[in-house]
């Protein structure tokens, strides 16, 4: 009678490591993906650094060094060279030999 007793237990408990292994052999679950982050451009990185320190008075040395002035005329000179290249084309066919005697 002691082996019908003893029996039980032992089933139970391979049923229970059975089981338990089944549940940990699982495929693993699929991760929340995170949409890929935009690199911030250098303006709004500027932009961001001056909203976080607002009292250094940034924008009175921006008058006093004239940072903006001289963005505009860096702008404007880029504007000119990309309009001159074109203004050298010539209009007709071009003679090489020299002018006439």
């Amino acid at each position: 009678m002691g082996i019908v007793t003893n029996h039980i237990p032992r089933t139970a408990s391979l049923l229970a490591a059975g089981l338990l292994a089944a549940a940990c052999a699982g495929p693993p679950r699929p991760r929340a993906e995170t949409p890929a982050r935009i690199k911030d451009s250098a303006p709004e990185k500027v932009a961001a650094q001056r909203a976080a320190t607002p009292g250094l008075g940034l924008e009175r040395d921006d008058e006093r060094w004239g940072f903006d002035a001289a963005r505009e005329r860096r702008r404007l000179a880029d504007e000119r060279q990309q309009v001159t290249p074109a203004s050298h084309v010539a209009p007709g066919p071009v003679d090489l030999r020299g002018p006439p005697k």
